[in-house]
């Protein structure tokens, strides 16, 4: 079966009504939110003019878990149907053992939103390290493996870590290289920022081998941009300067790499709101040069797979592409490419 005919399959046996992607009623959305009922009609509209770009990622995945899990992912934004509550509750259920590694009442209170972060102990799970963070998003790194680190690093490898937020995948990366290894860790939100200078030093020994770039990646250097003191998304930035917004300075990662005379990088991740394929241009030679292994976010924009997986299957540099899902309605998907 080709795409179109999978995906079809797959949604007919979710609702046996179904039986045309042309025709797939709005209420069909089993859930009954009026925004999320806008929601799948916004991305129903979308599909039509653009199914064209989901099958060309579809057939570049190299195996047939990947392509039936992205099929589910379309299903779901087309129909709101979870695969399973059994999936569902497997992700409630796991990130519970982490109320059993809290260290203490100590929290972390982000100066730009109501939040407070936790401080974890992860010595029980492997990890000599203390982290403030959130217990879903620790889960889906340590026990899910998020970005495949726990695979893709060894010891003595260059990393970039691209959307270095709390500073928690950095230190899991830095532990996972070693003395000898390296993670330039890339954030440039303030509260971000002061977060993950309190994870670092409280894991001085780990974080000995990180360093911080609080510039935005972009597909040039240079480019002066603004956004609103507390927003964090990078895709706000803006060219127009308005009140109380904050003066940011791109940066590039070509040329990162060669101001810094960085002779090799074995490995990227990227989870920056949505300016991941820019990123990646401003990294076009670093790409071509080492062929590091890719872990891209790829759930903020609906054309995320097919542009990011495009823009790199025609470097022609041999990209192999892999897809994976850390949430059970489809909001942590990374793209791999090795």
């Amino acid at each position: 079966m080709n795409f179109k005919e999978s995906l079809l399959y797959l949604i007919h046996s979710y609702n046996r009504t179904i039986t045309d992607l042309n025709n797939i009623p709005q209420q069909n959305c089993l859930i009954k939110d009026d925004f999320i009922r806008n929601n799948v009609s916004e991305y129903f509209i979308w599909f039509k003019k653009n199914y064209k770009y989901l099958e060309y990622f579809y057939r570049l995945l190299e195996n047939y878990n990947d392509k039936q899990l992205f099929l589910k992912m379309v299903a779901y934004k087309m129909t709101v149907v979870f695969p399973s509550d059994k999936e569902h509750n497997k992700y409630l259920q796991s990130r519970k053992k982490f109320d059993g590694l809290l260290e203490n009442d100590s929290v972390f209170k982000l100066k730009s939103a109501t939040r407070k972060l936790k401080f974890y102990n992860l010595l029980k799970l492997g990890y000599n390290l203390k982290i403030y963070g959130v217990k879903s998003l620790l889960d889906k790194l340590i026990t899910y493996d998020q970005y495949n680190y726990k695979e893709y690093l060894k010891k003595g490898d260059y990393v970039i870590d691209a959307g270095g937020c709390w500073g928690d995948t950095a230190l899991l990366f830095a532990d996972r290289v070693g003395k000898k290894g390296k993670v330039w860790t890339f954030e440039f939100f303030e509260d971000n920022i002061d977060v993950m200078i309190e994870n670092f030093n409280h894991n001085k020994e780990v974080s000995q081998n990180i360093t911080l770039i609080n510039k935005p990646l972009y597909n040039k250097s240079g480019r002066i941009l603004y956004t609103k003191k507390e927003c964090a998304d990078i895709t706000a930035l803006t060219s127009q300067k308005k009140l109380n917004s904050v003066k940011y300075k791109t940066l590039s990662i070509d040329d990162f790499m060669y101001s810094n005379k960085i002779k090799k990088i074995d490995y990227i991740k990227m989870d920056i709101e949505g300016c991941e394929l820019r990123a990646l241009q401003g990294a076009k030679e670093t790409l071509i040069k080492y062929k590091p292994k890719l872990a891209i976010a790829a759930y903020h924009k609906k054309e995320d797979c097919y542009k990011i997986s495009k823009f790199l299957n025609e470097l022609n540099i041999g990209y192999k592409f892999y897809f994976a899902s850390y949430t059970s309605n489809f909001t942590d998907t990374v793209i791999y490419a090795l």
